[in-house]
């Protein structure tokens, strides 16, 4: 037992042995925020708490995809872009609510999914999912910025004319 490292030690009896209560704290608001023994960093584990950082990541990309959204229906409406995913322009052309429903669910459903499996590895440990997350974050700045470029070349062509 003492040729494992301290942090892989187990100090009291394993409470999985019994049942969890479901009125406990743990049970009510979790405990998992991590892991500790090197066993289970390698294995497909979930935690039942997120860090600030991973909620901040995945509020900041909800609200830059509808501000991605709301800058692609008006650049659409005055014409200085169109929409060129087929599955979003679709719901462009059902309006501006199935629209924004649309978008809102798909990059929600999408984030909380990769909120859930923020700890999980891939290309043989290379690549967290949580990167994956900071990846989607900057991609939407980067495409909010496109936008506001494409709102100011609009700008200038229309005082040109």
């Amino acid at each position: 037992m003492h040729d494992l490292p301290i942090s892989d030690r187990r100090r009291d009896p394993d409470r999985r042995d019994r049942p969890t209560s479901p009125l406990t704290r743990a049970s009510l608001f979790g405990v998992r925020q991590y892991f500790r023994r090197e066993t289970d960093k390698r294995r497909l584990r979930f935690v039942d708490r997120y860090s600030w950082r991973a909620v901040a990541t995945v509020i900041t990309v909800i609200i830059l995809s509808l501000i991605d959204a709301s800058f692609t229906l008006k650049l659409v409406a005055i014409g200085a872009a169109s929409e060129v995913n087929p599955v979003m322009d679709f719901f462009l052309n059902l309006g501006a609510i199935p629209f924004l429903l649309f978008k809102y669910a798909l990059t929600a459903v999408g984030l909380l999914s990769f909120l859930v499996l923020k700890n999980f590895t891939y290309l043989s440990g290379k690549l967290k999912v949580s990167s994956l997350m900071l990846g989607i974050l900057l991609l939407y700045a980067v495409l909010i910025l496109y936008e506001l470029s494409l709102f100011h070349r609009f700008e200038s062509e229309m005082l040109l004319r």
